[in-house]
């Protein structure tokens, strides 16, 4: 049984962003089914034969009511996976918002000037990074708001109704965290102004929903209040986190394309940024000073200065590069132990140790673990942010080299795979239709003859006559079918014996002579008085010189001539035919061999065939140690040839034979026949007549010059 096919729910009303879903399925071998409201989303949740990889929301073409339907029907058990696209315009904040408004960082610049113009309380959700670091604070400070900063939410409305009333001290619930880094209290941090409305600054850990409770809190008290979500990290991440979780995520509009491979986690990279950096390290100023650098460049930055804490989040979330500092206060394990803790988490996340300088037997140590640990690199403390973001870019080409090359074998092992099954099927298919359909065409062809015996009637002897024609031209096809699954599956029957090469050739000359009467068309054989015995199958090989014979009068027109010649050579017989038919062009000599192919100027003058003739008989060349070629030009015909190897030489010493079986030099073909070089025969008009010689054009494949056999 296959895998189920895999569909994806798209509810939209924009036609065109259905076009690009569409498109975008399709690439990835899946049906998108686009529809209009949530709940003809939620009908076709459930379908036996396919399998629902996740729903996609459009939500700037919804109106509030059913965007909550849409999120109500997806926060049930069981529900399939949500993400929601958000409108592409940047949110207003002087806006009446009823909800969490999830922003970003940095923060848009026409955002943050309106920020200026709210008179209300604000309070930013941040994570860890922008906490850590204080780029959020510094920001809003920027533009003349007093912020106060909160470890928790923990009593938040209750802090911003008394500051609100005039009171300068933050309660200690709320901790501000610089005040106790610096002994300052909270009135020193944050100076009073008047008439600037108080902006708290809370450490968050959880996600939007998460949010949700703190927000109907805080506007219970302070119904004016407006509450963000700030994050360094990226929209795809974010939206990953949220599925882990089973809620629903949130996506920007742009990357549509990107929500097929967050649900099935085939997404290596955020489109929207340069990869995802978990910094560890006990030194909080140079944590901080790298968290930043590395911010401003593109980079999401998850910064701790715990190792547990680190391999906390790293056991619940996704990142792409770990750097690592050597000397973790009180950790449980060294730089290098938690680098290779965080190695087994994850096989493909890339790793970067820092050591102290000091003492110099110890960083040695750290560098030269580089290599036994299998870490991207180790640099020497304090860090340069610029030597970090280099080697940061380096270690990341590395992953997505290593992914991509991952990628790419998964791809292929599937393809051949799906080739093997193709095949397979394809090799059944030519035995069962080659062995079921001879039976029922013997009996055909039987009774054909019998009706031939004892008809009188020429109107009805016609009849007889085209069937017995049919049923020998659906034998030959039969035929061919029967001998490519004999080849195809290695158990093509070549009985090797004694071969006079010249019987051969004239027992099949006069089925040859006959069809060529029929076209009117000159048939010729140039053949030497003897030829050595060979070792082979008289019917394979008649069947070689009929199929090349039978081809050349097949693509001769009237009047024109095919001519067989077979000449011996030192140590192998060369078995050509010549034609001059509609000859074959540069650009289908090199597929002259493959099968199935026919050429287009060939198609037009076939009559019957899957154009497996010549395929067939390079296969049994090969099976008797020889080798085929072809050369030819358009609109002047084509000579076919193939070689066959001689056991042994007459007239010759016993030195002499021993020098003629040795074998060829490498990569030295035995001298293919040519229209110029078969000699004139009484009878027949010369070769170098009217018609000229062509020139050495391709031999494909080149006749391989074998060793003759002992």
């Amino acid at each position: 049984m296959g895998a189920a096919l895999q569909r994806v729910i798209l509810v939209t009303h924009d036609d065109a962003l259905a076009d690009i879903f569409k498109k975008a399925c399709e690439r990835r071998k899946m049906t998108a089914e686009c529809v209009k409201t949530a709940t003809e989303a939620r009908a076709r949740w459930y379908d036996e034969e396919s399998q629902l990889v996740g729903v996609v929301g459009d939500s700037s073409v919804m109106n509030p009511q059913e965007k909550y339907q849409l999120l109500q029907f997806h926060c049930e058990p069981g529900a399939p996976r949500l993400i929601v696209l958000d409108p592409p315009q940047v949110p207003d904040p002087r806006a009446p918002i009823e909800t969490v408004t999830r922003l970003r960082w940095p923060l848009n610049a026409a955002f943050v000037d309106a920020l200026k113009e709210i008179q209300v309380p604000m309070v930013f959700l941040t994570d860890s990074t922008l906490y850590l670091t204080g780029m959020l604070q510094a920001r809003l400070q920027s533009i003349g708001l007093k912020t106060y900063i909160f470890e928790s939410a923990t009593g938040l409305s209750q802090t911003l109704q008394s500051l609100l009333g005039g009171e300068k001290e933050a309660p200690a619930e709320g901790g501000g965290f610089w005040s106790r880094l610096s002994g300052k209290k909270a009135e020193e941090e944050a100076p009073a102004e008047g008439g600037v409305p108080p902006c708290a600054i809370v450490l968050w850990k959880g996600d939007a929903f998460d949010a949700q409770p703190v927000h109907q809190r805080v506007t219970q008290t302070i119904p004016e209040a407006r509450m963000f979500l700030v994050t360094s990290s990226g929209a795809v991440h974010n939206a990953e986190r949220a599925l882990r979780k089973m809620r629903p995520a949130f996506m920007p509009r742009d990357l549509i394309e990107n929500t097929i491979d967050v649900f099935t986690t085939k997404i290596n990279a955020d489109p929207m940024g340069l990869g995802r950096v978990l910094l560890v390290d006990n030194f909080k100023p140079q944590l901080i000073q790298l968290s930043t650098s590395l911010m401003a460049e593109g980079y999401e930055v998850l910064a701790h200065m715990s190792a547990e804490e680190a391999m906390e989040e790293l056991k619940t979330d996704h990142f792409h590069i770990a750097v690592v500092g050597a000397a973790i206060a009180f950790a449980q394990h060294t730089g290098v132990e938690l680098a290779q803790k965080m190695r087994e988490l994850d096989p493909d996340l890339r790793l970067i140790l820092m050591v102290d300088r000091y003492p110099l037997q110890s960083a040695l140590q750290g560098v030269s673990q580089v290599v036994e640990v299998g870490l991207d690199d180790c640099l020497l403390k304090p860090v340069e942010p610029s030597r970090l973001r280099f080697s940061i870019s380096r270690a990341l080409e590395r992953r997505r080299l290593l992914l991509e090359n991952k990628r790419l074998l998964d791809e292929l092992k599937v393809a051949n795979e799906e080739l093997e099954q193709l095949t397979g099927f394809q090799k059944k298919f030519f035995a069962t239709v080659a062995h079921d359909v001879k039976n029922p065409l013997t009996a055909i062809r039987g009774y054909a003859e019998l009706l031939s015996w004892k008809i009188k009637d020429q109107d009805l002897m016609k009849c007889v006559t085209h069937i017995q024609s049919s049923s020998k031209t659906l034998e030959g096809l039969i035929s061919d079918l029967v001998d490519f699954a004999a080849i195809e599956s290695g158990k093509l029957r070549v009985n090797m014996a004694e071969m006079d090469l010249l019987q051969v050739a004239n027992e099949v000359s006069s089925r040859i002579q006959v069809a060529a009467n029929n076209r009117q068309i000159q048939f010729k054989m140039s053949l030497p008085e003897s030829l050595p015995k060979l070792s082979g199958d008289p019917l394979r090989i008649g069947q070689v010189i009929q199929n090349l014979c039978t081809n050349g009068i097949q693509y001769t027109c009237e009047k024109g001539a095919v001519y067989l010649k077979i000449e011996q050579g030192p140590s192998l017989i060369t078995v050509s035919v010549r034609d001059t038919g509609i000859g074959i062009s540069k650009e289908d000599l090199p597929r002259i061999f493959q099968r199935f192919f026919q050429a287009e100027n060939a198609q037009k003058m076939r009559r019957a065939g899957f154009g497996l003739g010549l395929k067939i008989a390079q296969e049994i060349v090969k099976a008797h140690g020889g080798g085929m070629g072809v050369d030819s030009e358009l609109g002047k015909g084509s000579v076919f040839y193939f070689t066959l190897p001689l056991t042994s030489t007459p007239t010759q010493t016993p030195a002499q034979a021993g020098a003629s079986a040795a074998p060829a030099a490498p990569g030295a073909p035995p001298k293919p026949p040519h229209p110029g070089d078969v000699p004139a025969i009484p009878g027949m008009p010369s070769m170098q007549g009217p018609h000229t010689p062509m020139p050495r054009r391709l031999q494909t494949p080149p006749p391989k010059s074998l060793p003759e056999k002992q």
